[in-house]
């Protein structure tokens, strides 16, 4: 996939309206009180989405055969492309453009999927982690987030 198809979603969402989902917002201090249930945030959006991506790193080919390689890529310009907050959706695609994705083998995959959590959570004001690459896999198999697997 080409640096193209980063350039194409970048369009898309420069285009479309920002921050227009409910998970856009951040939840109000009452959304607990209520009984209501409400769309999760994107801070809790984003957790489960980093765990998951971890994870799924850790189960990506040793090596990659090329159309795996094809395939991880378009997988993952679709779920940039459906994220369900536009705005931080926007945001990965400059990751994405800036350092492309890394996707020859589990242990390329994995660091590139630590590299990019880092440049988001730069973004955000919060603590890059180091990316160990045997470490990752180790946390992301398990299920588990980085810090959990170092508080074991």
């Amino acid at each position: 996939m080409s640096a193209s198809t980063w350039s194409t979603l970048k369009d898309k969402f420069r285009t479309s309206e920002r921050c227009a989902e409910a998970s856009c917002r951040d939840k109000s201090a009452s959304a607990g009180i209520s009984d209501e249930v409400e769309p999760p945030d994107r801070a809790e959006l984003g957790r489960a989405a980093w765990r998951y991506l971890h994870s799924l790193a850790a189960h990506h080919p040793e090596q990659a055969s090329a159309t795996e390689q094809s395939d991880s890529v378009a997988w993952l310009a679709s779920f940039v492309q459906f994220y369900p907050c536009s705005h931080c959706a926007e945001h990965f695609v400059g990751v994405c453009e800036a350092s492309p994705p890394q996707v020859a083998s589990r242990q390329e995959y994995s660091v590139w999927w630590c590299e990019a959590h880092n440049r988001v959570s730069e973004h955000l004001k919060n603590e890059p982690r180091k990316c160990d690459a045997a470490k990752l896999v180790r946390a992301g198999l398990a299920g588990l987030a980085l810090d959990e697997l170092l508080a074991e």
